[in-house]
């Protein structure tokens, strides 16, 4: 076990910078997880972690050591990626076998202690019945387990998991995210997980940075990456649906929301007090989360504003409702039982203590 550390990182490839000055620190035994959109930098982290891509600038600590120049099989740690890269003449036995095979691993392990990991780590991945195929035989979510397999039979200082599960159907990956988490903490060793996936992110993270464009817009527990997003990308990113944002004309107990169909919101006093404090004459963008939107008669006088009804996606017990004011469009997420017909008028009541305050320039959160 060990800590990772980077020193303000940077990785160009040609004139595109895929890491700007990224620094963090995996301490001993975490489950941190790395979460962004497509092209925001995760491979290309684990790459420089790993020795596959040497930093143009900044350096790689593992337990305190400088490993920036050292050979990818002298850093002792283990990466799975999103391809599977399996050898497609060896059986999955084979395949689990191979990273225990080194000369190192025989030294330290019997055959039959190899044997026995490889038997383990099958069962854990559900599948060991499938030691004697070969990966032509295997589906696509079969081989990605293989391929994670081969990772976690052995026991590195660190592991480093580049979208390990992605290709796995919705209900293996709601299981094999539990199997990680579990896996992780029985053995404590360091793991680094990279994700798009805000759900997984949020759901096995110790730890959380989210990363955009090779910048780390924060770092911070699940629920502080939730409820206290550093800024407004961080905002929209993280949430199913996304954070409806408006840009406001405040006027201190209430604020107008600038839109083609303005309409008045009261501001709670806690907010009144905090903006007074730290606003500094800036403006305004106002957030507020889907869930802490409530559907109401038209009529009704609690409804800040009113629209039609364009579009229900129905989620089980949960359903998204996605309101047209003229041009713009609000979304709610709300119980399937009080989800409204489609292209019936309907109010919205905004809970104005869950509101976002964000400085429209900088883009920061405010409070």
């Amino acid at each position: 076990m060990a800590s990772v550390e980077l020193k303000n990182i940077t990785k160009r490839f040609g004139s595109v910078a895929a890491l700007k000055d990224v620094s963090y620190t995996i301490k001993d035994g975490e489950f941190f997880v790395l979460l962004g959109a497509s092209g925001a930098g995760k491979s290309t982290t684990i790459n420089v972690i790993s020795g596959l891509e040497k930093p143009d600038e900044g350096g790689v600590f593992l337990d305190g050591n400088n490993i920036t120049n050292s050979f990818p099989q002298s850093r002792d740690v283990a990466t799975a990626f999103e391809s599977y890269a399996l050898y497609p003449h060896f059986t999955v036995f084979e395949n689990l076998m191979f990273p225990l095979e080194s000369p190192e691993r025989k030294r330290t392990m019997s055959r039959a202690e190899r044997e026995q990991r490889v038997r383990e780590v099958a069962e854990m991945l559900a599948i060991g019945e499938l030691l004697q195929r070969y990966p032509r035989e295997l589906s696509g979510g079969q081989r990605q387990r293989v391929a994670l397999g081969r990772t976690l039979v052995r026991r590195p200082k660190a592991y480093l998991l580049d979208e390990p599960i992605a290709h796995l159907d919705a209900k293996l990956r709601h299981r094999m995210r539990s199997e990680l988490k579990k896996i992780q903490q029985g053995l404590g060793i360091t793991t680094l997980y990279a994700t798009p996936d805000q759900l997984e992110a949020l759901s096995m993270g110790d730890t959380v940075a989210v990363l955009h464009k090779g910048v780390v817009e924060q770092i911070g527990t699940p629920d502080e990456i939730y409820y206290q997003p550093a800024n407004l990308y961080v905002a929209s990113f993280v949430g199913d649906p996304p954070m409806n944002v408006f840009p406001i004309d405040y006027h201190g107990d209430y604020a107008i929301i600038e839109c083609d169909t303005p309409y008045r919101v009261p501001i709670c006093p806690d907010d009144q007090k905090m903006l007074a404090e730290k606003m500094g004459g800036c403006q305004l963008k106002i957030g507020i989360r889907p869930v802490d939107i409530r559907l109401v008669p038209p009529d009704d006088p609690r409804a800040h504003t009113r629209g039609e009804v364009v579009l229900l996606d129905t989620l089980g017990q949960t359903s998204i409702v996605t309101v047209r004011l003229k041009a713009e469009e609000i979304k709610a997420k709300v119980s399937s039982d009080l989800i409204p017909k489609l292209h019936s008028s309907i109010g919205l009541e905004m809970n104005n203590e869950r509101f976002y305050f964000f400085d429209a320039a900088t883009t920061q959160r405010i409070g």
